[in-house]
Protein backbone atom coordinates (compact mmCIF):
# COMPACT_ATOMS: atom_id res chain seq x y z
CA UNK A 1 0.00 0.00 0.00
CA UNK A 2 3.22 2.56 0.92
CA UNK A 3 4.24 1.72 -2.99
CA UNK A 4 1.36 2.13 -4.46
CA UNK A 5 0.81 5.24 -2.48
CA UNK A 6 4.37 6.55 -3.13
CA UNK A 7 3.92 5.68 -7.00
CA UNK A 8 0.75 7.38 -7.50
CA UNK A 9 2.05 10.89 -5.44
CA UNK A 10 4.99 10.19 -8.03
CA UNK A 11 2.70 10.27 -10.85
CA UNK A 12 0.99 13.30 -9.71
CA UNK A 13 3.87 15.15 -9.17
CA UNK A 14 5.23 14.52 -12.50
CA UNK A 15 1.82 15.21 -14.08
CA UNK A 16 1.66 18.49 -12.33
CA UNK A 17 5.09 19.48 -13.56
CA UNK A 18 4.40 18.72 -17.13
CA UNK A 19 1.38 20.35 -16.91
CA UNK A 20 2.77 23.51 -15.05
CA UNK A 21 6.09 23.12 -17.86
CA UNK A 22 3.33 23.64 -20.57
CA UNK A 23 2.00 26.84 -18.94
CA UNK A 24 2.78 29.90 -21.23
CA UNK A 25 5.39 31.92 -19.53
CA UNK A 26 4.32 35.50 -17.56
CA UNK A 27 7.34 36.89 -19.73
CA UNK A 28 6.46 36.88 -23.06
CA UNK A 29 10.00 38.27 -23.96
CA UNK A 30 11.74 35.20 -23.18
CA UNK A 31 12.27 32.49 -26.06
CA UNK A 32 10.04 29.49 -26.46
CA UNK A 33 11.94 26.07 -26.54
CA UNK A 34 13.27 24.95 -29.68
CA UNK A 35 10.37 22.41 -31.52
CA UNK A 36 13.35 19.92 -31.34
CA UNK A 37 13.91 20.12 -27.75
CA UNK A 38 13.02 16.54 -26.24
CA UNK A 39 10.09 16.08 -24.17
CA UNK A 40 9.85 15.44 -20.82
CA UNK A 41 9.00 11.48 -20.26
CA UNK A 42 6.54 10.43 -17.17
CA UNK A 43 7.69 7.67 -14.86
CA UNK A 44 6.80 4.21 -15.49
CA UNK A 45 3.55 3.08 -13.15
CA UNK A 46 4.37 -0.42 -11.77
CA UNK A 47 2.18 -2.89 -10.63
CA UNK A 48 3.41 -6.20 -9.23
CA UNK A 49 1.86 -9.43 -10.14
CA UNK A 50 0.35 -12.07 -7.73
CA UNK A 51 3.55 -13.81 -7.50
CA UNK A 52 6.05 -10.83 -6.13
CA UNK A 53 2.99 -10.07 -3.50
CA UNK A 54 2.98 -13.22 -3.10
CA UNK A 55 6.83 -13.46 -2.03
CA UNK A 56 6.12 -10.95 -0.14
CA UNK A 57 3.49 -12.68 1.73
CA UNK A 58 6.01 -15.43 2.17
CA UNK A 59 8.25 -12.97 3.79
CA UNK A 60 6.32 -11.92 5.80
CA UNK A 61 4.91 -14.88 6.83
CA UNK A 62 8.41 -16.39 8.01
CA UNK A 63 9.21 -13.21 9.66
CA UNK A 64 6.02 -13.80 12.22
CA UNK A 65 6.71 -17.18 12.66
CA UNK A 66 10.53 -16.26 13.77
CA UNK A 67 9.34 -13.03 16.17
CA UNK A 68 6.31 -15.49 18.22
CA UNK A 69 9.45 -18.00 18.11
CA UNK A 70 11.49 -15.56 20.25
CA UNK A 71 8.49 -14.21 22.33
CA UNK A 72 9.42 -10.42 20.78
CA UNK A 73 5.45 -9.49 20.42
CA UNK A 74 6.22 -6.15 19.35
CA UNK A 75 7.89 -7.39 15.89
CA UNK A 76 5.10 -10.11 15.98
CA UNK A 77 2.22 -7.45 16.04
CA UNK A 78 4.34 -5.38 12.99
CA UNK A 79 4.86 -8.28 11.00
CA UNK A 80 1.26 -9.15 11.35
CA UNK A 81 0.14 -5.93 10.53
CA UNK A 82 2.61 -6.23 7.30
CA UNK A 83 1.36 -9.18 6.50
CA UNK A 84 -2.70 -7.40 6.25
CA UNK A 85 -1.14 -4.99 4.32
CA UNK A 86 0.06 -6.94 2.02
CA UNK A 87 -3.27 -9.10 2.12
CA UNK A 88 -5.38 -5.57 1.59
CA UNK A 89 -2.79 -4.79 -1.36
CA UNK A 90 -3.81 -8.11 -3.39
CA UNK A 91 -7.37 -7.92 -2.85
CA UNK A 92 -7.70 -4.19 -4.31
CA UNK A 93 -4.84 -4.80 -7.25
CA UNK A 94 -5.11 -8.57 -8.10
CA UNK A 95 -8.52 -9.27 -7.00
CA UNK A 96 -8.76 -12.01 -9.75
CA UNK A 97 -6.27 -13.77 -11.45
CA UNK A 98 -6.41 -15.86 -13.83
CA UNK A 99 -10.17 -16.38 -13.19
CA UNK A 100 -9.80 -17.43 -9.70
CA UNK A 101 -11.18 -14.94 -7.32
CA UNK A 102 -8.19 -14.25 -5.19
CA UNK A 103 -9.65 -11.55 -3.49
CA UNK A 104 -12.68 -13.37 -2.24
CA UNK A 105 -10.37 -16.36 -1.00
CA UNK A 106 -8.46 -14.25 1.31
CA UNK A 107 -11.49 -13.00 2.82
CA UNK A 108 -12.90 -16.59 3.31
CA UNK A 109 -9.62 -18.17 4.52
CA UNK A 110 -7.64 -15.59 6.04
CA UNK A 111 -9.62 -13.01 7.71
CA UNK A 112 -10.29 -15.71 10.81
CA UNK A 113 -7.04 -16.87 11.36
CA UNK A 114 -6.06 -13.40 11.19
CA UNK A 115 -7.91 -12.06 14.48
CA UNK A 116 -6.71 -15.52 15.73
CA UNK A 117 -3.35 -14.57 15.27
CA UNK A 118 -3.96 -10.77 16.84
CA UNK A 119 -5.51 -12.32 20.11
CA UNK A 120 -2.71 -14.84 20.79
CA UNK A 121 -0.35 -12.02 20.15
CA UNK A 122 -2.28 -9.19 22.14
CA UNK A 123 -2.12 -11.95 25.19
CA UNK A 124 1.26 -12.53 24.42
CA UNK A 125 0.38 -16.47 24.73
CA UNK A 126 3.11 -18.64 22.60
CA UNK A 127 0.58 -21.73 22.47
CA UNK A 128 -2.06 -19.62 21.21
CA UNK A 129 0.37 -17.45 18.69
CA UNK A 130 1.75 -21.53 17.27
CA UNK A 131 -1.90 -22.43 17.10
CA UNK A 132 -2.81 -19.56 15.03
CA UNK A 133 0.09 -19.87 12.85
CA UNK A 134 -1.05 -23.48 11.87
CA UNK A 135 -4.52 -22.25 11.18
CA UNK A 136 -3.19 -19.14 8.83
CA UNK A 137 -0.73 -21.67 7.48
CA UNK A 138 -3.55 -24.29 6.53
CA UNK A 139 -5.05 -21.47 5.31
CA UNK A 140 -3.26 -20.41 2.77
CA UNK A 141 -2.57 -23.60 1.89
CA UNK A 142 -6.09 -23.76 1.13
CA UNK A 143 -6.45 -20.90 -0.62
CA UNK A 144 -3.26 -22.44 -2.78
CA UNK A 145 -5.10 -26.14 -3.47
CA UNK A 146 -8.22 -24.31 -4.27
CA UNK A 147 -6.85 -22.13 -6.86
CA UNK A 148 -4.91 -25.05 -8.59
CA UNK A 149 -1.57 -24.55 -7.09
CA UNK A 150 -1.01 -27.57 -4.77
CA UNK A 151 2.50 -27.51 -5.42
CA UNK A 152 2.70 -24.36 -3.36
CA UNK A 153 3.42 -25.60 0.09
CA UNK A 154 3.73 -23.49 2.76
CA UNK A 155 5.23 -24.51 6.24
CA UNK A 156 6.44 -23.16 9.57
CA UNK A 157 10.30 -22.19 9.08
CA UNK A 158 12.82 -24.51 10.19
CA UNK A 159 15.43 -21.48 10.56
CA UNK A 160 16.21 -18.01 10.16
CA UNK A 161 16.95 -16.80 6.29
CA UNK A 162 16.83 -13.20 7.99
CA UNK A 163 20.70 -13.56 9.26
CA UNK A 164 20.73 -9.94 9.66
CA UNK A 165 17.80 -9.62 11.85
CA UNK A 166 17.85 -9.90 15.43
CA UNK A 167 14.35 -11.67 16.05
CA UNK A 168 14.82 -11.47 20.26
CA UNK A 169 12.95 -8.75 22.32
CA UNK A 170 14.60 -5.86 22.87
CA UNK A 171 16.74 -5.45 25.84
CA UNK A 172 15.05 -2.70 28.10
Amino acid sequence: MKRLRIMLILGLVAAVSCAASSQPLPNPAQPSPPASAPTQELPKSYLPGLGEFMGRIQTDHAKLWLAGQARNWELAGYQLNELKEVFSDVQDLVPRYQNVPVGQMIDALITGTIADMEGAIATRDFSKFSAAFDELTAACNSCHQAANRPYIAIRRPTRSNFSNQDFLPARK
